[in-house]
């Protein structure tokens, strides 16, 4: 029978972990912490976000920076948890270069887009343009439970275009909308080519055995004649059917849609 592990200490990174039992969201801290050199890792900081005034420090993969506490607090519950909780009077985690705070389980290159919204050159001047970035500006406020962040990435995302596979992927996995993946589930089940290989596999097979029983059923039914010229009303109920037997979506009705 295994033994007992002793509660560590109340450190600021140990805090983090208290957090991310209560979301899978969290980053994943690691206690006892090594420093870079007993690791044996080049930490570089930042060129942009390592400022002279700053006054927490934080190390994300090999990158580490030094930020302003009161914004992070201002934008992010799970930070202003994160400095409440109470130090040893001669701790300088945070403070120190050699003692940062250590975020565990993202990634530097995320975590640094995040920062280019929080600290924008210019107000007017956004420095995110490809879905991937705004999905992984969506994925870090997410995490960070920045609610203005994360809906201004979602509305971005609702109006670009994302690729069949990837949006199923990110709408579930953040439970979005599942009736705004309608229009997706179409264009996947009507497309001239099946499913790859990859995408296959990204899906899982649960997934990827109802699509293909969805894509016999056009084939099937002839929904598919009406997919050759764009979609039509025509055409949207005749797949919206499928997909409302198959992944149990209904489409919406028209005389509840406001004019």
């Amino acid at each position: 029978m295994p033994g007992i592990v002793p509660e560590p200490p109340a450190t600021l990174h140990n805090a983090a972990l208290s957090g991310a039992q209560k979301t899978n969201a969290r980053p994943t801290p690691r206690s006892p912490r090594a420093t870079p050199a007993q690791e044996g890792v080049k930490v570089q900081k930042h060129c942009d976000f390592y400022f002279d005034d700053g006054n927490v420090i934080i190390r994300v993969e090999n990158t580490q920076y030094k930020l302003h506490r009161s914004l992070l607090e201002r934008h992010s519950p799970v930070f202003r948890e994160l400095f409440t909780v109470p130090q040893p009077h001669d701790s300088s985690e945070g403070v120190s270069e050699d003692n940062p705070i250590v975020l565990f389980g993202i990634q530097a290159t995320n975590f640094t887009r995040l920062l280019r919204l929080l600290y924008p050159p210019v107000l007017a001047d956004c420095p995110i343009a490809t879905v991937d970035e705004w999905m992984s500006i969506f994925e870090q406020a997410d995490r960070w439970q920045m609610d203005y962040l994360r809906e201004c990435a979602l509305a971005r995302l609702r109006s670009s275009y994302v690729r069949p596979v990837h949006k199923l992927l990110f709408w579930t996995r953040y439970n979005l909308p599942l009736n705004e993946l309608i229009p997706t589930y179409m264009e996947i089940i009507s497309r001239s080519q099946p499913l790859s290989l990859e995408e296959a596999e990204e899906l899982g097979l649960p997934m990827s055995v109802k699509i293909a029983q969805a894509r016999d059923l056009v084939h099937k039914e002839g929904a598919c004649q009406f997919c050759k010229g764009g979609f039509s009303v025509k055409g949207d109920r005749a797949l919206g059917s499928i997909i409302e037997r198959v992944f149990g979506l209904p489409l919406p009705d028209p005389s509840s849609t406001p004019a």
